[in-house]
């Protein structure tokens, strides 16, 4: 179930991250590109007819020109080109979705072999004949059965699992935005993003609330904030159905489940998403989630949705949280978490000092990973405190792992060096408009080498 979880986290963040990359440079060069295209009509301007309504145009060549610049700029897609991308990137992240539900219900099915007895479905006598052992016949049922899900709205989706499984589901308070997400959807897909009946309909029963209600005919878009929103909520989502259900169908993993949401939290406090970071942890704090969890990793968890709120500008949430529990009889690990999240650096480096080089849960790679430290690690009270305790600085132990990560910065170096090469001849211009070009033979292709080998 856990690594369905973590297919969707890893595909929704290079969505995001294309998104991040991809469309600020189109939108670059959707500028650069106008800009040239206006150019070259420009210039037309310091040529106006005596009325200055228009171009004085000299020469059939020069209509030409002019007629060629407009056309092209006409037809130049620009932001169109933007809309496009944001588009086909946000209906992917529910591609996404849907292959996860396929792959969350596929491991819940073939770990509980009674729910397989669950599946009512004909199959004629012919086709049982093509199977060759009843094995092949519970996979083939499972993935129509898989298959008949996902063809579902999400509405009916969860209200199936609720069924199926006894659960409530759709009881959070992003539910109805989560519903507005997929019917928005919808309209991209299949209406060229023009609000309809149908949609108005379904967000508005789902508990959708519009900060401002779109009008029939209203054609929606897809901006930053929106998919940005959009990646985290879809994330969220993945995260409470997998671990709602892994709670409720395997009570007796609730120690490997648990580790799993801390990894998973931990994991998107690492790559400083605090947002999100904060939205997963406050739901890992739930008493449903709580329930048989033991005492040190609820206090871990504690400090880790600590640190999320603190880093997405909830410092006063943060504080308040941490002095929910007592922490007087905790690990000396736990007193210098609680130190750090107060912004009492000195006191952090005299509990660093007291606690070595291991403590009952902090060493020297948790000082240079876990995000606690994410401030901290900046300032002369842990730079001090850290050569005190190991016997060498902060940033020459940085440096000297970077060394080591050389080797393999090489290899990756290496392997992204094309085979093959083509040689450019001489080029030959024979007048404006063409150009002869003489193309050597691809140079021979020569085996690639790792860091540590030479070429045969």
């Amino acid at each position: 179930m856990n690594s369905a979880l973590e297919n969707l986290f890893a595909a929704v963040g290079t969505i995001r991250d294309t998104a991040s990359t991809v469309i600020p440079n189109t939108a670059k060069w959707v500028s650069d590109e106008a800009a040239k295209k206006w150019k070259k009509i420009e210039k037309f301007q310091g040529h106006l007819d005596k009325d200055g309504n228009g171009y004085l145009i000299q020469s059939a060549h020069e209509a030409a020109e002019l007629l060629d610049a407009t056309r092209q700029l006409k037809e130049f897609p620009g932001t169109q080109m933007i809309h496009t991308l944001e588009k086909s990137l946000f209906t992917q992240l529910f591609s996404e979705f849907d292959s996860f539900t396929g792959t969350l219900l596929a491991a819940i099915y073939t770990s509980k072999s009674d729910l397989l007895k669950s599946i009512s479905r004909e199959v004629s006598f012919a086709d049982l004949l093509q199977f060759e052992n009843l094995d092949a016949v519970k996979l083939n049922m499972l993935e129509k059965e898989i298959e008949t899900f996902r063809r579902d709205s999400y509405v009916e989706q969860f209200a199936s699992l609720e069924k199926k499984f006894g659960l409530k589901l759709r009881e959070f308070r992003e539910w109805g935005e989560f519903v507005e997400l997929s019917q928005r959807r919808n309209l991209l897909t299949h209406c060229g993003g023009k609000v309809s009946e149908q949609y108005l309909l379904i967000c508005e029963r789902e508990g959708c609330r519009f900060e401002k209600r779109p009008v029939l005919g209203e054609v929606l878009r897809v901006d930053a904030k929106y998919f940005y929103r959009a990646t985290r909520l879809i994330m969220k989502v993945g995260f409470m159905l997998t671990h709602t259900l892994w709670r409720k169908l395997f009570p007796n993993e609730v120690e490997l489940q648990s580790r799993a949401m801390s990894d998973a939290i931990y994991s998107v406090l690492q790559q400083k998403r605090w947002r999100l970071a904060a939205e997963l942890a406050e739901f890992s704090l739930t008493d449903a989630m709580r329930k048989n969890v033991q005492e040190i990793h609820l206090r871990v968890r504690v400090v880790n949705a600590a640190i999320a709120l603190k880093f997405s500008d909830r410092n006063e949430e943060a504080l308040r949280l941490l002095d929910s529990m007592d922490w007087s009889a905790s690990y000396r690990d736990f007193k210098l978490a609680i130190a750090v999240m107060n912004d009492d650096f000195d006191g952090a480096a005299d509990i660093m000092r007291q606690i070595g080089k291991n403590g009952e849960l902090v060493n020297e790679l948790n000082y240079h990973e876990w995000p606690l430290f994410h401030k901290f690690r900046e300032s002369e009270q842990f730079q001090g405190a850290y050569k005190d305790i190991y016997d060498i600085s902060f940033s020459s132990k940085v440096v000297e792992d970077s060394q080591a990560a050389k080797p393999v910065i090489e290899d990756v170096k290496i392997r992204r060096k094309p085979r093959a090469k083509v040689v450019a001849g001489p080029t030959e211009i024979t007048d404006e408009r063409s150009a002869k070009v003489k193309i050597g033979k691809p140079a021979p292709r020569r085996p690639i080498a790792r860091p540590h080998e030479k070429p045969g």
